[in-house]
């Protein structure tokens, strides 16, 4: 059962103060109220406080507690400021709390304030009483076991392993959920995963920039030739995983000649190595004028040997 507070009061002081306009003191007052107007031990009670200061002045409220545990205050919100005819009005809001059965309050309450020529000024007054009510009487010893009792909290909701049931089920259900949309996501990305190039595609690709670099039109004629060698040795290292581009014809013949699968391939690719052979002794013009019918002679060794190595896919495909 809730303890009753039975009285809020509200005080108003006015106060003379130093300092005037035209000669005339001004006034300066001070208000406080306590709310709610029913209260318990250890109850919070908002206390606002509101003082008259001259204008220009700014300040702040105190309230003296009690050390011993009658009266506490719990916090103390910012004072606010607003003028009004010439003065400034401060307002301050705190929370309290009595810890003691009968007529409680502060012992006072007093407004420190400076002025704006730097004066300070002490509004002080009495502080609200309040009156606190229960089932104990004042003075009688207090048993805490039995206001634990009193204060006890008596749930009338569903029991609480049935709340825990039901998050743990929504967490799961959520879990399931995003892993399906992840596992989903996962296998769209690897179907629409564009592919890279294939090895013909990145011979065309270098055959076009070393045809940017305009080699022949500069006269650099050897150059082009070993350009073009260089582009169909890296066809054939992505092809077959072996490293060709620093060996030489024979090594490539034999490192090669048993996986090619047809003789024409053989024969194209040893023609083709004997060819690259001879750039080296032959006379500049010469290459220069056979650098275009070295180029397709290139093109038609990959785009053969690039249907051979299909059909023997086909081929093993069909035997699997």
């Amino acid at each position: 059962m809730r303890r009753v507070a039975e009285v809020a009061l509200l005080v108003l002081v006015g106060l003379s103060c130093g300092g005037a306009q035209d000669g005339v003191p001004l006034r300066a007052g001070l208000r406080a109220s306590a709310r709610p107007d029913s209260a318990g031990l250890g109850d919070p009670v908002r206390l606002t406080v509101e003082a008259v200061l001259p204008g220009g002045a700014r300040g702040r409220v105190v309230v003296e507690g009690d050390s011993i545990g009658g009266w506490k205050v719990l916090d103390a919100g910012r004072p606010r400021l607003r003028e009004r005819e010439g003065l400034r009005v401060l307002r301050q809001e705190l929370r309290v709390a009595a810890f003691r059965l009968g007529e409680a309050g502060p012992d006072s309450l007093r407004v420190l304030a400076v002025s704006a020529a730097g004066e300070t000024l002490v509004l002080a007054g009495p502080a609200p009483r309040l009156r606190i009510g229960g089932q104990i009487a004042p003075g009688e010893p207090v048993d805490v076991s039995a206001a634990k009792e009193i204060r006890d909290v008596v749930s009338t909701g569903l029991p609480g392993w049935i709340l825990y049931a039901v998050a743990a089920a929504l967490v799961i259900a959520i879990l399931v959920y995003f892993r399906g949309r992840l596992r989903r996501r996962g296998k769209e990305i690897v179907e629409v995963a564009p592919a890279g190039p294939t090895p013909e595609e990145e011979f065309e690709a270098a055959i076009a920039r070393l045809l940017s670099e305009r080699l022949l039109e500069r006269g650099e004629v050897q150059a082009f030739y070993y350009g073009v060698s260089a582009a169909v040795r890296r066809y054939l290292e992505r092809v077959h995983g072996l490293p060709l581009l620093e060996s030489t014809s024979a090594e490539v013949l034999d490192l090669l000649g048993p996986r090619m699968g047809t003789t024409e391939s053989r024969e194209a690719l040893s023609a083709w190595l004997r060819e690259g052979d001879l750039v080296k002794y032959a006379r500049l013009d010469r290459l220069a004028a056979e650098a275009g019918g070295y180029l397709d002679r290139s093109r038609d060794l990959i785009r053969l040997l690039a249907a051979a190595a299909g059909a023997s896919q086909e081929i093993r495909e069909a035997q699997g």
